[in-house]
């Protein structure tokens, strides 16, 4: 049975792949999914041909490109909890709203994953990114812990 989280990840499309033979999308290590940096599809400069509400639309759309990668790597999005998010917003020098562009992928992330144990996030604005695109966001995930099994006394 596909859970509404796979489904929404099904219907992203895929991603470019990998941008190099030498890296993954999505490595586990130790409990952890980390992934590989993922770029929205619009292009541009926030502050300066886009404006912030388009970086935010534009940081969603890594998130969904992102999301798309992860359930293929995992098979699911189920049983998962984002732990850490960074977004690099490609912004003029003086801009200083980063915060509000990357709530387009909290946003987004938040309406998937819920709002107990809020992820890290880190915003930063950066002078280029590949492609020219607005938006690169990268991310961590761990597998949900189990409820605890309630365990009957043992018989004497």
């Amino acid at each position: 049975m596909t859970s509404t989280r796979d489904t929404l990840a099904l219907t992203l499309g895929a991603t470019d792949g990998p941008s190099s033979p030498t890296m993954s999308q999505c490595v586990n290590a130790n409990g952890l999914i980390f992934t590989s940096g993922h770029t929205s599809l619009t292009l541009g400069k926030v502050g300066a041909e886009l404006s912030v509400e388009q970086g935010a639309q534009a940081a969603r759309e890594a998130a969904l490109r992102l999301l798309y990668s992860v359930r293929e790597h995992n098979g699911t999005l189920d049983g998962l909890q984002l732990v850490q998010l960074n977004v690099c917003v490609h912004t003029t020098a003086d801009f200083t709203q980063h915060g509000e562009v990357a709530e387009g992928a909290s946003g987004l992330l938040r309406e998937i994953f819920g709002d107990q144990d809020l992820p890290t996030r880190k915003a930063l604005g950066m002078a280029s990114l590949p492609r020219g695109v607005a938006v690169e966001i990268d991310a961590v995930f761990a597998a949900a812990a189990a409820p605890a099994a309630a365990t009957a006394p043992a018989a004497v």
